[in-house]
């Protein structure tokens, strides 16, 4: 994985995770594409809080709707890690669009039930442009 974005705001692309800086709306942007082994899920997560700081942002949007399933130690290291440095890099409000149905959804879920930090606004979302209309309240 690339260390630094590239010039067109490119964090990551690979084929589990799309990461982005997303110029316009001012927010980072993951896709995540599919299924990611623990070392690419956290190093994704990873890049996230990197873009971040970087960026100086305020919203994320990441579509879950492929993801097939986070094993329970990487949904507690990213609650107990990962938040509290999003959150201190300065990150407000985090949209998760969520899959309809099957394992995926539930682990996400799981994850987001996790997430304990006042400073950090959590919620999920059905499409991509609900989830980007409400990280653009910011």
């Amino acid at each position: 994985m690339a260390i630094a974005r590239s010039a067109d705001g490119v964090y990551v692309d690979e084929p589990w995770l799309l990461m982005r800086w997303d110029r316009v709306h001012k927010c980072i942007r993951s896709e995540w594409r599919g299924f990611a082994n623990s070392v690419e899920f956290r190093a994704g997560v990873m890049k996230g809080v990197q873009a971040i700081r970087e960026n100086h942002a305020t919203g994320y949007v990441s579509d879950t709707r492929k993801v097939k399933v986070i094993v329970h130690e990487d949904q507690r290291w990213a609650n107990e890690i990962v938040v509290p440095l999003m959150v201190d890099a300065g990150l407000k409000r985090m949209a998760v669009v969520i899959a309809q149905q099957g394992l995926g959804k539930l682990t996400v879920e799981d994850t987001i039930r996790m997430v304990d930090s006042r400073e950090l606004l959590v919620r999920t979302f059905k499409s991509v442009p609900e989830a980007m209309a409400w990280v653009g309240e910011v």
